[in-house]
């Protein structure tokens, strides 16, 4: 997958997880900031009570966020495939193998850890090769 396709799938996450109304009900005392990144293509994600209301590219240099992610494009790829191989399937899995970089609020993810696995794992059931 190229990166340009990885951008583009990853900036349909929005649409989906919106229309999912039981995942934004999941998400519904989750108000957060998310920095994530694709290789050197970084996001900022802002939810407010489960809804994505903004995915952007252009934000201040310093910008805080209570959850970063970030990894190559062949981990983000990897992740979205529609049958993941054992070990690249979750954020834990590819963190402890060192592909994908986790940095937290720890309240935030733990308190909401199923919401934003389903979040970022939303690609898979829409663009899963």
């Amino acid at each position: 997958m190229s990166l340009a396709s990885l951008q583009q799938t990853f900036e349909s996450i929005p649409e989906h997880v919106n229309r999912n109304a039981h995942l934004v009900h999941r998400g519904r005392f989750l108000n957060a900031q998310l920095k994530i990144s694709i290789d050197s293509a970084c996001w900022l994600m802002e939810i407010h009570e489960g809804k994505i209301t903004s995915l952007t590219q252009k934000f201040p240099l310093f910008q805080t966020a209570d959850l970063v992610i970030s990894a190559s494009g062949e981990t983000w790829a990897a992740l979205w495939e529609k049958f993941p191989k054992a070990g690249w399937h979750d954020i834990f899995a590819l963190h402890k193998r060192g592909a994908m970089r986790i940095e937290v609020e720890s309240h935030v993810l733990f308190a909401h850890l199923q919401y934003l696995k389903d979040v970022l794992n939303t690609p898979r059931q829409f663009h899963g090769a």
